[in-house]
């Protein structure tokens, strides 16, 4: 499997014991996890949680103040499940009955297959087939691309994220219908990195202030993206334009800087790199997230099309 097409999930642990950290990078690591790490301080939280990074989970251990920072932590980000690891089985006993909630799921490090199961049933909630994975990928890419053509581009490994924070300044939204999914694809970026990358290239379009430039290129953007998607997942017979009018509220909190789409289902997000190739120090992030909260039921498409792959020679029939 092509290393860009494994979902993997970015996890912010606050763990005490530097001795355990092998041990539960190797959990991470066979659970398709990145694992980040801060001093478990319940005063420094808000700075940490306030970044732009995309996560999928929270991890404490009880030692210390460990009561008040997950009080603190689900007080912050009360979307991110939140799994408390004990120094010895017997410490579950000791958890306030009170404060029980706080928790997504408690575990030793010993116990391997429960700790892949939390993550499986919170984190990684949805599977998402490789070919749709790839083919997201190619026609996002060839969509920045053919609008910044004069850039560098290439896709990070894609992310199940349960946060809600926004990314930059502007989001674009499009609805996605169709009789085997249902929801929205997003894009955010930062107006400020990627109108000074934008401003130094050759197009006429890319001259002007933030406000005339990015807007268009980031709609622009998200047209090509969601007519990528039309052709490689909308095929005839798949468009839902007759189905049944339900929507949930979209609620963005400007205070939070966070926007949410009902329920608990995670997003599927992708991170463009986007570098100047005069000044290749400059870089900027385009974030795309597929958020399929009305219908996922990837079975009706029984099959992507692999027609392409015949013509190209790249497989053969027999």
């Amino acid at each position: 499997m092509e290393e860009n097409t494994r979902i993997r999930s970015k996890v912010l642990t606050f763990d005490t014991d530097i001795v355990i950290l092998p041990q539960l990078r190797k959990i991470f690591d066979a659970n398709h996890l990145t694992g980040l790490r801060s001093i478990g301080d319940p005063s420094i939280v808000d700075i940490i949680l306030d970044k732009n990074i995309h996560l999928g989970a929270l991890f404490v251990n009880n030692d210390g103040d460990w009561l008040n920072l997950s009080a603190r932590l689900k007080e912050i980000r009360p979307e991110l499940p939140l799994f408390l690891r004990v120094e010895e089985l017997s410490d579950i006993k000791d958890i306030p009955k009170e404060k029980s909630w706080l928790f997504d799921g408690v575990f030793h490090i010993s116990e391997e297959e429960k700790i892949s199961n939390l993550l499986k049933n919170h984190i990684f909630i949805r599977d998402y087939p490789i070919e749709m994975i790839r083919h997201i990928i190619d026609f996002s890419v060839k969509a920045i691309k053919s609008m910044i053509p004069e850039g560098i581009v290439h896709c990070q490994s894609p992310l199940m994220i349960h946060d809600k924070v926004i990314y930059g300044e502007m989001t674009s939204l499009i609805p996605i219908n169709t009789d085997w999914c249902r929801g929205y694809m997003m894009l955010q970026c930062d107006t400020t990195e990627l109108h000074q990358i934008l401003s130094g290239m050759s197009n006429p379009a890319f001259r002007g202030t933030v406000e005339e430039v990015v807007p268009s290129v980031i709609s622009e953007l998200t047209n090509l993206m969601w007519g990528g998607f039309k052709t490689v997942f909308l095929k005839e017979g798949f468009l839902d334009e007759n189905g049944p009018d339900i929507q949930v509220p979209i609620l963005v909190n400007h205070k939070l800087k966070n926007i949410s789409f009902g329920g608990d289902i995670p997003q599927l997000c992708f991170e463009y790199i986007l570098k100047d190739t005069i000044g290749l120090k400059r870089q900027t992030r385009i974030v795309q997230k597929f958020i399929f909260n009305l219908n996922w039921n990837p079975d009706r498409v029984a099959e992507y099309d692999f027609q392409s792959l015949v013509d190209e020679g790249a497989i053969i029939l027999f």
